[in-house]
């Protein structure tokens, strides 16, 4: 007799994701009925740190985020292995390449519940024959889950106006399966000490406003909307300085004119950070002019640290960000438009602490980890049962 199936597989495209978006929820789900969980993803040199703070196995594959026929096979075939090792009841995935390796191998070695997280939709900043593609790796991701949890509404509906499926997709609350730790954050906003830290670390002096930014520095996230628009601020006469936090994904691919930008001596980059959450107390404005999301958690971390937000209207922030509430909304791409936004905020005192108090009780009423994590968790256990009582009532039939 085959070995029963039980606990949860979680797969990711690299170990970042696991690192940062993940932190502490993998922990938190070896408590819950999903135990025992196993986490499997590329590893870049954090993946053995990351199972250590977690308390979870990790596996290392031949992942990574650029294509690679080769190594993407290699890790399509341990991931069959992995899982026909490890005989999960559930495989949970996110990322693309992770959903569609994941998917595959847990399609083709019999696991009964598949839940694909669909984060965002890559296509979206696609054309021509590489969106054809993407579409069809989005159908076929979709086909090959049971379940699959978008993370915003308006991701959902993004997918209806792309001609996917959306009856077959699901959003849990507001948004979100990681949500973001109030807690610390708020913590964090009221440290006047580690604000000056943080500032002194990149060199900065007191009157400097600070525009922050954490994500993948790439064309994809506006990185030259941005760059653009904070010169336009400084030429107005604003003490601007720009903080980059995070992977260099495409600086290379950037205009001209903005590499050149990005060496001036009001711009730090910092590359990856462990912990990105302290350095929220370092900025004065967080600004993600992204041209596409799903729900960014580095929004609600903005928030939670009562920081104002200046966001593009992409698919994912459109509806997340409530303009003149929450943060103030400008078109993707709009130089003009986010520069004068970021302008606001820098001479309007009152607007920068109505949006910044709107966006922390915004964090607070909907998106502490707390809640995302149980909501996220119930509705992995509803996909178990529904899978179990979908294979009772074929065995059931004469």
């Amino acid at each position: 007799m085959p070995t029963p199936r039980s606990g949860t597989l979680v797969v990711k495209t690299v170990d970042a994701t696991l690192d940062v978006v993940m932190r502490d929820q993998l922990r938190h789900l070896t408590t819950t009925s999903l135990a025992p969980v196993t986490m499997a993803a590329g590893d870049t040199g954090r993946l053995d740190r990351v199972a250590a703070r977690e308390g979870v196995p990790a596996h290392a594959l031949a992942l990574a985020r650029d294509p690679s026929p080769t190594r993407d096979l290699r890790a399509l075939l341990e991931l069959v292995r992995l899982m026909r090792q490890l005989r999960p009841e559930t495989v949970v995935y996110g990322t693309p390449k992770a959903t569609l390796l994941a998917g595959v191998a847990a399609r083709l070695t019999g696991v009964p519940t598949r839940v694909q997280v669909l984060h965002g939709l890559r296509l979206e900043t696609a054309h021509g024959i590489w969106r054809r593609l993407l579409v069809a790796a989005e159908r076929l991701s979709m086909t090959m889950s049971t379940h699959t949890l978008a993370v915003g509404h308006g991701l959902r509906r993004r997918c209806g106006e792309l001609g996917l499926p959306t009856t077959r997709i699901d959003v849990v609350g507001a948004g979100s399966v990681v949500g973001t730790d109030v807690a610390r954050a708020t913590a964090i906003a009221d440290d006047a000490a580690l604000r000056a830290s943080v500032r002194g670390r990149w060199g900065l002096r007191g009157d400097e406003f600070v525009i922050g930014f954490v994500g993948r520095v790439t064309r994809d996230k506006g990185i030259e909307t941005l760059v653009r628009a904070v010169a336009d601020v400084r030429d107005s006469g604003i003490p601007a300085h720009l903080v980059l936090i995070g992977l260099d994904e495409g600086v290379d691919l950037l205009d001209d004119d903005v590499r050149t930008l990005l060496r001036s001596d009001w711009v730090t980059m910092t590359g990856n950070v462990d912990d990105p959450a302290e350095q929220y107390s370092g900025f004065d404005v967080f600004c993600l002019p992204s041209h596409r999301e799903g729900l960014p958690t580095v929004v609600l971390e903005a928030w939670a640290t009562r920081l104002p937000v200046v966001a593009s209207d992409c698919t994912g922030l459109a509806d997340l960000v409530a303009h003149g509430q929450t943060g103030l909304v400008v078109p993707v791409g709009d130089r003009r438009a986010t520069g004068e936004a970021l302008r606001a905020v820098a001479t309007d005192r009152s607007l920068r602490r109505a949006i910044a108090d709107g966006g922390h009780r915004r964090a607070v009423e909907d998106f502490d980890r707390s809640v995302v994590w149980d909501a996220f968790t119930r509705y992995v256990e509803r996909a178990r049962s529904e899978r179990r009582e979908s294979r009772r009532g074929r065995r059931r039939r004469p």
